[in-house]
């Protein structure tokens, strides 16, 4: 009996067991946003978790030609979004990570079930962090994507 428990401690002490650590909630953490577009160098900001538009416009220097009209400035940004700023022209873009069916029924070769499911995509799996992802949405393929992608921004 003696040899048996002397195996189990020396087995314990053997294997180095340590209780776990418990998750830290507290440590801080940091998003990094990418903001191009109409500004007047592109970047890479950290900036803390959940900004909105508004916050991180701050940070960078824009353009006089920047249409800030087609953005929503109270929209949260995320770990690793990429925010385009758009320039003033004649046909505004459209957001494909913030537009509404609406909108994107605009877009040429896009009915309200392909706008339906881009809504759906970007709400129910994850945000688009480049224009050549909406081709992981049913209905749209290379050359749907072609006949408006001149027209889409982030």
């Amino acid at each position: 009996m003696n040899r048996i428990l002397a195996f189990f401690i020396i087995l314990a002490v053997l294997s180095s067991c340590t209780y776990p650590q418990p998750f830290d909630f507290q440590t801080d953490r940091s998003f990094v946003i990418t903001v191009n577009g109409a500004i007047l160098k592109p970047v890479t900001l950290t900036v803390d978790p959940y900004p909105t538009i508004e916050e991180v416009l701050v940070m960078v220097n824009l353009l006089p030609e920047a249409d800030l009209s087609a953005l929503n400035l109270q929209t949260i940004l995320h770990h690793k979004d990429v925010l385009f700023i758009p320039f003033k022209n004649d046909v505004p873009c459209v957001s494909i990570n913030t537009a509404t069916l609406q909108q994107l029924i605009t877009l040429n070769g896009v009915g309200e079930k392909t706008a339906a499911a881009i809504i759906d995509y970007r709400t129910g799996i994850a945000r688009f962090q480049t224009i050549d992802e909406l081709t992981r949405v049913k209905g749209i393929g290379i050359k749907t994507l072609a006949k408006f992608k001149d027209r889409l921004c982030l």
